[in-house]
């Protein structure tokens, strides 16, 4: 993975951490308006008890996982986990941009 520079790196960190913080909105909008449930069964218990604590754990959780990889960089291993992680979520943000039609048509019912 030479051809991943410390730029490239670096922004795919911070497409992590920006891309993770409009995952926890629209979890919170999608579960507010039911149309979806949390699949994670902790993240689940959190969300239920406060989506203020549920966004603060979650962007807590990825970031901390997003600096050790960062802090890994130089491992092929850690460099490969950003490019995945930094994939996933542009992915999964894609998923939840294709939803917001029918979300803003229930919360407008």
């Amino acid at each position: 993975m030479q051809y991943l520079t410390r730029r490239r790196l670096m922004a795919m960190a911070c497409t992590v951490v920006v891309l993770n913080l409009l995952d926890a909105i629209f979890t919170i909008l999608y579960t507010h308006v039911g149309m979806a449930t949390e699949s994670n069964p902790l993240m689940q218990q959190v969300l239920r008890a406060s989506p203020v604590v549920f966004m603060l754990a979650k962007l807590g959780l990825v970031s901390l996982g997003v600096l050790l990889l960062w802090r890994l960089r130089h491992r092929w291993t850690a460099a490969a986990g950003l490019v995945g992680a930094s994939t996933a979520y542009v992915v999964l943000v894609l998923y939840h941009l294709s939803a917001v039609p029918e979300a803003l048509q229930i919360a407008t019912r």
